[in-house]
C-alpha cells in the first residue's frame, strides 16, 4: 500500500509543473488582445512589419515641446512619392487612427536630422560620410506580386525640421525614407517605446 502511495505522489509532482508552462504564453496573449483593443484609441501599436521588432509599442503624441533626435523611434505619415501603388501597404483590417492615405502610421527609427549630410546610391546610404549598414535599396517589393518601389536618389543637407528614417529592425527590407526621402517633423504623430518584442525574420533570404 505504501510503495503505491508513493507512485501516486510521484505521478502528481511530476504532473504539476506542466501548469506552469503555459503562463506565459497565456500573459502574452492576454497583452496582444489588449493592444489589439486599444489599438483604435492611439495609445498602443500592434507592428507586424519588420521594419522594428515585431510586438506591443506604447506610442505618446509629441507636442511642440517634443524633441526630435536620432535614435527616436516614431510613428509617422510621410507624403508619398505620386505615381507608384501602395495597396502593398494597406493589408490588414482599418484602422481608426491610419493616415490620410489609409495607410497604418509607420514606426521607424530617426536616423539623421537638421545639418546632416545624406547621400544615396544605388548601393546604399551615408550620413555625413559614414555608410549606413544594410541600406542598399531593393527595387521590387517582396509582396506578391511584386511592385516597383519609388526611388530617392543624390544627396542633400537636412534642413531645420527635417529628419531620416531607417527601420533598423530588418532595415534591408524596411520602407523608410531610402524610398521617400526626408521627412518632416509634421510628419511625425508619437514617440513609441517597446512594451513586448521580439525580432523575428520572415522576410525572404533572396535580395535583389
Amino acid at each position: 500500500m505504501t510503495s503505491h502511495i508513493d507512485a501516486s505522489r510521484s505521478v502528481n509532482l511530476r504532473r504539476r509543473p506542466h501548469w506552469k508552462r503555459m503562463v506565459w504564453p497565456l500573459v502574452a496573449m492576454s497583452a496582444m488582445a489588449g493592444a489589439v483593443t486599444a489599438w483604435n484609441h492611439g495609445d498602443w501599436r500592434l507592428n507586424l512589419s519588420p521594419s522594428e521588432p515585431v510586438g506591443i509599442w506604447s506610442v505618446r503624441p509629441i507636442t511642440a515641446s517634443t524633441h526630435l533626435r536620432p535614435g527616436d523611434i516614431v510613428t509617422l505619415c510621410p507624403s508619398l512619392p505620386v505615381g507608384y501603388h501602395y495597396a502593398w501597404l494597406r493589408a490588414g483590417p482599418p484602422v481608426s487612427n491610419a493616415c490620410p492615405s489609409g495607410i497604418a502610421p509607420f514606426i521607424k527609427t530617426i536616423v539623421a536630422g537638421p545639418g546632416a549630410v545624406i547621400n544615396e546610391t544605388n548601393q546604399g546610404v551615408t550620413i555625413d560620410g559614414r555608410y549606413l549598414s544594410h541600406s542598399r535599396p531593393l527595387i521590387w517589393t517582396t509582396s506578391h506580386p511584386p511592385v516597383r518601389l519609388p526611388q530617392w536618389r543624390g544627396t542633400t543637407t537636412l534642413k531645420p525640421g527635417q529628419y531620416w528614417t531607417y527601420g533598423a529592425g530588418d532595415p534591408a527590407y524596411s520602407f523608410d525614407s531610402r524610398y521617400w526621402g526626408p521627412l518632416y517633423r509634421t510628419d511625425v504623430r508619437g514617440l513609441a517605446q517597446p512594451v513586448l518584442t521580439f525580432r523575428f525574420r520572415w522576410t525572404p533570404n533572396a535580395r535583389n
